[in-house]
């Protein structure tokens, strides 16, 4: 294996590490966000009106969470299929 080969094989080990730490970390947030924001908790343990988080946040940040996520992941998937048949992998300056 040269040396270009390994650097290369890094490389791409680095940021697919970085992407699953991301994904991991952005989306065990959202969910957990997502879930408090829903069943509005702090007012469901408290009862006092004035914990009561409103509607249009409750709903509108999840909303605006999956929105990013799907769009995130579409074009990933999108980069990925454009890769494999780029013409200008192998041109070299």
């Amino acid at each position: 294996m040269t040396e270009k080969e390994t650097s290369t094989v890094g490389s791409n080990l680095g940021q697919i590490l970085v992407l699953m730490g991301l994904i991991l970390v952005y989306g065990g947030g959202s969910v957990f966000l997502c879930w408090e924001l829903i069943t509005d908790g702090k007012f469901a343990e408290t009862g006092d009106v004035d914990d009561r988080i409103p509607l249009y946040i409750r709903f509108g940040i999840p909303t605006l969470l999956i929105g990013f996520g799907i769009l995130f992941f579409t074009v990933l998937l999108q980069r990925i299929k454009a890769a494999k048949t780029d013409k200008y992998t192998d041109v070299q300056i």
